[in-house]
């Protein structure tokens, strides 16, 4: 092999190494595929019940914007105010980092490409590239697939993960998301958008959790609304979340020039500054 071909290729391989360690790709990630300063605002009304009857209920207002994106992390910046039994609490701005692959402070996820496979949505079928992960260096074993199409927002089909504590023989925890629905209308504040449905179950000894979201990828973060329900290990309902999108906004971003390429290495295109709802409008 010609050594200027072998140079390149060894120069070549730590780029494909780092592709080979995400889920899905910036472009197609519900936060890092957004220019830096886009934002959203959400409203998030949780009721907590016992033996059926309601015992409390908080409304939470947060809004969340977008500070930064790396090449495989995102930072966002969190501001809340919550209001329970009519007293109202201001928290402190806090940002939080994590990576694409959704991964929190240290950790290290190992990324593997497990081949190909159909899933059927509605009767259609949808050809995704499955990858399997596994968060390392952690007492609880962390292990999941996600079913990637990079054709059809919002691009992850599917997700599975399991949650194994150390020493124990199986996981006390699973966690199943599937697209139910794609390309739905739907109304988001004052516009009828695209949006998919997706349905998660999560169960552990202690809770069962029920979740359909809707996603949209035309708004930071994607999801513009959430309905989720909570059973004890009775199947007692415990509590009731609801998520309403109020705001957002996806902020200016000029196109870099050829020669300039982004702190990122990705090219952005321009995107049209727009906040589609206004307070008093």
């Amino acid at each position: 092999m010609p050594r200027g071909f072998t140079l390149l290729l060894l120069l070549l391989l730590p780029t494909w190494g780092a592709a080979q360690e995400l889920l899905v790709p910036p472009e197609h990630h519900e936060w890092a595929s957004f220019p830096e300063g886009s934002w959203k605002q959400i409203k998030q009304v949780t009721e907590t019940f016992k033996d059926g009857q309601l015992v409390s209920s908080m409304t939470t207002t947060l809004t969340i914007r977008l500070k930064e994106v790396g090449r495989d992390f995102i930072v966002l910046e969190r501001e809340a105010k919550s209001e329970v039994s009519g007293q109202v609490f201001e928290k402190p701005i806090r940002e939080f980092r994590s990576g694409i692959n959704g991964q929190t402070g240290s950790q290290r996820v190992r990324i593997t490409p497990a081949g190909e496979q159909k899933l059927s949505i509605l009767g259609k079928p949808y050809k995704c590239e499955v990858r399997q992960m596994e968060v390392l260096g952690e007492p609880t074993k962390v292990t999941g697939k996600v079913f990637y199409n990079p054709e059809t927002p919002p691009y992850i089909l599917r997700r599975e993960h399991s949650f194994t504590p150390a020493g124990a023989d199986a996981p006390d925890k699973q966690m199943v998301s599937e697209v139910i629905a794609l390309d739905k209308p739907y109304p988001v504040l004052t516009e009828i958008k695209t949006v998919a449905f997706i349905v998660q179950k999560s169960t552990s000894p202690d809770e069962t959790t029920e979740t359909v979201e809707a996603q949209c990828t035309d708004v930071p973060g994607f999801v513009v609304g959430t309905w989720m329900t909570a059973y004890d290990a009775d199947g007692k309902l415990k509590s009731k979340t609801t998520v309403q999108l109020l705001n957002y906004e996806v902020a200016t971003e000029v196109m870099v020039p050829a020669a300039a390429p982004s702190k990122n290495g990705i090219f952005r295109n321009k995107r049209q500054q727009r906040r589609v709802f206004e307070d008093g409008t």
